[in-house]
């Protein structure tokens, strides 16, 4: 479904990340781990395009997105949370979820009862800013708006960073509920081992820019943890 081969991609002089390549299936939860500045978020950017790709691709069913914009990718069926929400906050919760209509084909006023219904507190706040709002509910709005295009594949950079546990809990359901319908993939970039290995079905793990490990939730052993996670 979508696919990474052998990117190379950075900041200005600095390569961040090396040959990196990895595939996300659809139905499957693939959580992207490692320490701080390894490049997970690097590697969310630059399959999104918002950092442009130095070597490598980025397939999308087999077609090449590489040189797509990050506009073009949301419109193929991409959707992006990116670390820190980054939802705009003058605009209202209701304007929010606008905004993630415009990847839809079918662009229009009504956001998905499917993006709703996940977070059912964000009706009651249509009208209010989105800057008002707490960091728990700014995550929820900022999910809220990648499901509006209704995505096959959904990019999540540490959502549960910042945010107190009842939020996690439900972002934990909301994930698990997407897994259950079978029909979109999650690339998952998360620091807490709890909760990948709770939702997650196929492991990566970054270290200094490259897939030092892969495999399956029964062979990350306590050693992987040790030698690849632990500071």
């Amino acid at each position: 479904m979508l696919a990474v081969q052998q990117l190379e991609a950075g900041y200005g002089e600095s390569v961040i990340l090396r040959n990196v390549t990895l595939e996300v299936k659809q139905g499957e939860v693939v959580c992207l781990l490692g320490r701080n500045g390894v490049g997970k978020t690097t590697l969310m950017k630059s399959i999104m395009g918002v950092l442009k790709a130095r070597k490598g691709r980025v397939t999308y069913y087999g077609d090449d997105l590489t040189k797509r914009t990050p506009g073009q990718r949301a419109k193929r069926g991409i959707g992006y949370v990116p670390q820190g929400r980054e939802i705009f906050p003058q605009l209202t919760v209701f304007e929010n979820l606008l905004l993630g209509l415009e990847a839809s084909p079918e662009k229009g006023r009504v956001v998905p009862e499917s993006a709703i219904a996940k977070f059912p507190v964000l009706p009651t706040m249509y009208g209010r800013r989105g800057g008002d709002l707490s960091g728990g509910q700014q995550q929820q709005l900022a999910f809220a708006r990648a499901l509006a295009s209704q995505p096959e594949v959904l990019l999540l950079d540490e959502p549960c960073e910042g945010i107190q546990p009842s939020i996690v809990d439900d972002i934990r359901d909301v994930i698990r509920s997407i897994k259950s319908d079978g029909k979109t993939a999650i690339l998952l970039a998360e620091q807490s081992l709890e909760f990948v290995k709770s939702v997650g079905d196929y492991f990566y793990i970054l270290e200094k820019g490259s897939v030092a490990w892969e495999g399956n939730c029964e062979s990350l052993s306590d050693e992987v943890i040790r030698r690849y996670l632990t500071v």
